[in-house]
């Protein structure tokens, strides 16, 4: 399946932003939606725990802020990486889990990201180059996602400000949605 170059929606992802005792941050999830690639479960029941594809970030900090009634979270730029993991198993209260798979691409995000929560729902947008991608098999096809995405995407996110339960280590989680689109044309990222 070809998607189109410019504003194609390229995956819907499904994840949660980990709050560490220390104030950092890392959001981690699976994708419902991912380039046309079939299937992204391992059983009839779609879940984190039969999601072959995964990501995971790399730990950041933000900056808080408020206008009035609306809470903003500058987060700084930092990387995320995609997995393949042939047995799922990912697991929201082992964060570690979303990491266990095959390296499949690694982005950075372009700037800070403006998150903006006001009653219970938060939204936030960003931009992320595609900065690495290797060559996988999967179901008998071969797939690089920079053939997907070749410039990077940009995600629109909403998030529920209801913290959930976290697990040991950290002292918030939120959950969250994310849809994004791969950037077409000759983008110069900095």
């Amino acid at each position: 399946m070809d998607m189109h170059p410019i504003a194609g929606v390229i995956w819907y992802a499904v994840g949660r932003f980990y709050e560490a005792q220390d104030g950092s941050l890392q959001d981690l999830g699976y994708f419902a939606h991912l380039g046309g690639i079939q299937p992204l479960f391992n059983s009839h029941h779609p879940g984190e725990g039969s999601a072959f594809f995964t990501f995971r970030s790399e730990p950041f900090t933000a900056r808080k802020l408020h206008n009035g009634d609306l809470s903003l979270s500058l987060d700084a730029t930092g990387s995320f990486t995609l997995y393949l993991n042939r047995e799922p198993c990912g697991d929201f209260s082992r964060p570690e889990t979303f990491s266990r798979g095959e390296p499949i691409a690694t982005f950075q995000r372009l700037s800070a990201v403006v998150g903006t929560s006001v009653g219970p729902i938060g939204t936030n947008l960003f931009s992320a180059a595609l900065i690495s991608s290797s060559t996988f098999h999967f179901q008998g096809r071969e797939w690089n996602l920079e053939r997907l995405m070749p410039h990077g995407i940009t995600q629109m996110g909403v998030a529920s400000t209801t913290v959930i339960t976290p697990p040991q280590g950290f002292k918030a989680v939120t959950p969250f949605v994310g849809s994004a689109m791969a950037v077409g044309g000759n983008v110069r990222w900095p």
